[in-house]
């Protein structure tokens, strides 16, 4: 069903996108506990390096999911194995924190379930 494999490239990019708000909304946590004094320098400094990196990890993932596609795949099921390497493969290549793979994973395995719950309701 290619409306399947087109939803889920859609639906997997906005979950990217609201993790990366989350990373930034973070990062502001970061800025507001050192700016009242309830971190030191160096946890700031330390989370702050981190967030970064994390941040431009997935900004670069996001852009990566709009170069795929869904025709290339039987099935959704296929294409969310295939984009599940594809990321986690590119995060590694960039270095990315061990917390980016663990969002992608959880990112698919949501909208994947997501799809597939939807196809036996109707």
């Amino acid at each position: 069903m290619p409306e399947q494999k087109k939803l889920f490239l859609t639906m997997f990019q906005m979950e990217m996108e609201d993790s990366y708000g989350d990373i930034l909304y973070f990062s502001g946590v970061n800025e507001r506990k050192f700016k009242d004094n309830e971190i030191t320098n160096y946890v700031y400094t330390e989370n702050k390096a981190f967030l970064e990196h994390e941040a431009s990890g997935v900004k670069e993932l996001i852009a990566a999911i709009g170069s795929i596609n869904a025709e290339d795949y039987k099935d959704v099921t296929e294409m969310a194995r295939a984009v599940g390497e594809l990321l986690t493969n590119k995060a590694k290549e960039q270095d990315d924190p061990q917390a980016v793979y663990g969002i992608i994973a959880r990112k698919i395995k949501k909208v994947l379930a997501y799809i597939l719950d939807y196809n036996e309701v109707f």
